[in-house]
């Protein structure tokens, strides 16, 4: 995936669209893309539908929205974030925004069997309304996200990705070669528990898209294993890595 680095840097939550519209051809092709990405536990049944953003909840003036659905099992929101987040920065390098829209309500909360996950805002924008510095993002500091560091580089690019309301819930311990990725479960008064809970579930999968494109486009090598996902922790352990530099 080291392909989206770039876009890395660049994307933003976009709350504002231009009046340009996607053309049949762009569509086509943002569509299609979701065909390829890449899962993070193969085994689970993701669909989609995109819909006009006037058929939704949506508040922004997005063209789309793109609907998730999903087959719930050990970490399906997290693959869902691992699989969304590609698509959000493989469509910053089209200048199409995108908005994880965490409020939206769908009147189908299923789909052929799946539940609903989450809802994505999309539509055009102009090249200067994304990102252009990293000094634009408020994030933690990286010493708070990430123990043991032996590579600055990929600590600073997994430091900028997005969360919802910025809560950045992950840690990294990190000994020689491993790397032990951590859901930090929190509270916000912005969101109501049961939401924050779906959502922070949600960015780690994220997280973890952002950590992959960093080893891949640091030159590393790696073996993740997963891990049974659980409330009965603040800390849980989403994910092993055991990284080797080429």
């Amino acid at each position: 995936m080291k392909e989206l680095l770039q876009a890395v840097y660049k994307r933003k939550s976009m709350r504002k669209y231009s009046e340009a519209k996607l053309s049949q051809e762009e569509l086509t092709s943002v569509t299609g893309y979701l065909q390829q990405l890449k899962p993070l536990v193969p085994e689970i049944k993701v669909e989609y539908d995109v819909v006009s953003c006037s058929e939704t909840n949506c508040k922004f003036n997005a063209e789309y929205c793109l609907i998730v659905y999903s087959e719930e099992a050990n970490l399906w929101l997290a693959n869902v974030g691992y699989m969304l987040e590609q698509w959000d920065l493989y469509l910053a390098t089209l200048n199409i925004g995108v908005c994880w829209y965490g409020m939206g309500k769908v009147e189908q909360t299923e789909k052929n069997g799946l539940k609903y996950a989450i809802m994505l805002a999309f539509g055009k924008c102009n090249e200067d309304d994304f990102r252009t510095s990293n000094d634009e993002v408020k994030r933690k500091d990286i010493a708070d996200i990430w123990k043991g560091i032996e590579d600055v580089k990929l600590a600073e690019i997994v430091r900028i990705a997005p969360s919802a309301v910025n809560s950045q819930p992950w840690k990294v311990e990190q000994e020689g070669n491993t790397l032990k990725v951590y859901r930090e479960k929190g509270k916000t008064p912005l969101l109501s528990n049961v939401l924050f809970k779906h959502w922070n579930k949600v960015d780690i999968g994220i997280f973890l898209c952002f950590l992959d494109v960093a080893l891949e486009s640091e030159g590393y090598t790696f073996e993740r294993t997963l891990h049974t996902d659980t409330d009965s922790k603040k800390s849980v352990l989403t994910a092993t890595y055991t990284i080797n530099k080429l």
